[in-house]
């Protein structure tokens, strides 16, 4: 899978521009603040129809038009796939002086208007980036979504699972304040605690099925990086009264079942809270580095040979699970690792069809640069051919 004839008009600091990509390797090169971490964000975008660094779609709008009467960022591209062609279109509308425009995504595949869960995943995308450390040191809430993305690209149902428990979730937990202030019965809950355990076995046993792919994929790169010296566990923690790695039920039935025996168990404490104490939402995984929990013992640079080894792990797993390469895009990350583990990653993403790196320092991955089948400079969101040696 690879792109080309990437467009962006007013997305971030884009106001237009047209990007001629190439099957490969490409480079974009540029100072800091140009627009560099912002061209990789579009193309992930287009694949997961969510950004990686923003909170709101009017974030995404170039300022100069936000409030303008139809603020609206628009992304295009053609994919190249073992699938077919595609041409992909996301519009992104900001926050409207108009009421009569609804802020969000628009999403057209082939000129045909299609709904966000059926676009997720057209193109797969794997994004590397430097804060990816924090996926290994950071809170729960950035390993869960690190699962999230990766599964949602090839699992639809996925996705729609976690669209329909984000809702119910919202509406069990309004019930349960309701309860505590004795404005509603507690039998209310047994109907969403039904929808929730429903939608909620879906997504339990698709991560618990995600991370036993990618642990020895993991493990494989990690002691790739490290020349053998360290050694990568994850642990998945299912927030589901005590389950563990060695109790994790085997299908979407068990999963639900006990969803539903936990709720019960703990429906006073629930109700007296006022939330939802278990379930997906308060999922985690650790990653441990030659036995030990590596967000609290590991050195920096094993924190970021883990995060790699992980990123470089859900290539892997895209691949075998759509016969299919994802584009690779690796924002500064070079740069940033020893000339030994360098070649390593590019030794295993120069197996894909299309990898996309960024720097801001040229000449520490010059060997790099030679390589490269298209080469970019991109200064104030205009990219021009590089023409350096």
């Amino acid at each position: 899978m690879f792109i080309f004839d990437l467009e962006l008009t007013n997305f971030r600091n884009y106001a237009r521009s047209s990007v001629p990509l190439h099957p490969g390797l490409n480079i974009v090169v540029g100072e800091n603040a140009q627009g560099k971490s912002n061209l990789l964000e579009a193309i992930y975008l287009l694949s997961t129809l969510r950004s990686s660094r923003a909170s709101n779609d009017a974030d995404l709008v170039r300022r100069d038009v936000l409030e303008s009467e139809f603020p609206v960022a628009r992304l295009t591209t053609q994919v190249e796939r073992a699938a077919g062609s595609l041409h992909l279109e996301v519009a992104i509308v900001g926050r409207s002086t108009d009421s009569s425009h609804r802020a969000g995504k628009r999403v057209r595949m082939n000129s045909i208007a299609k709904r966000t869960s059926e676009t997720v995943g057209q193109l797969a995308a794997v994004l590397f980036t430097t804060l990816d450390i924090d996926i290994v040191a950071g809170p729960p809430l950035l390993r869960r979504r690190f699962l999230d993305l990766m599964i949602s690209q090839i699992d639809r149902g996925y996705l729609r699972a976690m669209q329909r428990y984000a809702r119910v979730l919202q509406q069990r937990n309004s019930l349960l304040k309701q309860v505590r202030e004795r404005e509603a019965s507690a039998n209310d809950l047994n109907f969403w605690d039904q929808e929730l355990a429903h939608s909620g076995g879906i997504i339990l046993k698709a991560r618990s099925d995600a991370l036993g792919h990618i642990v020895p994929h993991a493990q494989l790169q990690m002691e790739r990086l490290s020349d053998g010296a360290e050694h990568i566990d994850i642990v998945y923690t299912p927030a589901m009264g005590g389950a563990d790695e060695f109790d994790c039920p085997i299908d979407e039935t068990e999963w639900t079942a006990r969803m539903i025996k936990v709720m019960g168990d703990r429906r006073d404490r629930e109700i007296r809270a006022g939330s939802t104490l278990i379930g997906p939402h308060r999922d985690d995984w650790t990653i441990h580095v030659n036995g030990l929990e590596a967000g609290a013992f590991a050195s920096r640079a094993q924190q970021r040979s883990a995060a790699l080894s992980l990123r470089l792990a859900e290539a892997s797993y895209l691949r075998n699970a759509l016969g299919d390469d994802p584009v690779v895009l690796l924002d500064d990350v070079l740069s940033e690792l020893d000339a030994r583990r360098r070649e390593a990653v590019l030794e295993y993403i120069d197996t894909f069809q299309q990898t996309i790196i960024t720097t801001a320092e040229p000449d520490r991955v010059r060997d790099v640069m030679t390589r490269a089948a298209g080469r970019y400079v991109v200064s104030m969101g205009a990219l021009t051919p590089f023409e350096g040696e």
